[in-house]
């Protein structure tokens, strides 16, 4: 098999990508309205972020995928500690993916790790970088009693019990993933 990326592989790592990206920000959307359903967010995210990340790893086969891949997810999430974090997801991902005897398995670890560097960077840094100016723009979005509340809310067991959360529902997402593979791609690796 070729093993280099052609501009038709780049486009599809490309426009997963992009899918990835728009889940990242319209699945949260109805989780907004109570401090206590914007935690678990994440958690819901690691179920349908699983689907682009998955169909990059089994559509494209190639060197440098699944680093491309998390390059532009980490580029769509703007901040730059964040896109560090994905930067080395994509690393790691590689390694793991180039590695693994079981494409499925290298693929599943892989964004296990990559939804927790994304829970990391876009959740647990921010916060504890910005925590001040988060609870301001809160207030000011949401009123006082949300921002207190989600304050409350948010302490290390809490943010511990959501990546937990976030590790075994990525790896349920991965695993519906890798049926929708089979069924409209029938990837025998994956």
């Amino acid at each position: 098999m070729d093993n280099k990326l052609r501009v038709k592989d780049l486009v599809l790592v490309a426009a997963f990508s992009v899918l990835g990206i728009l889940f990242m920000y319209l699945i949260p959307m109805p989780f907004l309205f109570t401090p206590y359903t914007i935690l678990i967010s994440p958690i819901v995210q690691s179920l349908f972020l699983a689907l682009p990340f998955v169909l990059t790893g089994a559509k494209v086969q190639k060197k440098w995928a699944m680093l491309i891949y998390c390059v532009i997810w980490g580029i769509g999430g703007i901040m730059p500690y964040y896109i560090g974090m994905m930067v080395a997801a994509g690393i790691i991902a590689e390694l793991l993916v180039s590695k693994s005897k079981n494409r499925f398995k290298g693929l599943s670890l892989s964004f296990v790790l990559a939804m927790l560097f994304h829970y990391v960077g876009g959740t647990v840094i921010p916060y504890m970088i910005t925590r001040e100016q988060q609870l301001d723009m809160v207030k000011q979005m949401y009123g006082q009693g949300y921002a207190m509340k989600m304050q409350e809310l948010r302490t290390i067991p809490m943010m511990a019990v959501i990546a937990v959360a976030i590790i075994v529902v990525s790896v349920i997402g991965t695993h519906i993933s890798k049926k929708f593979c089979k069924k409209h791609f029938s990837i025998e690796k994956v």
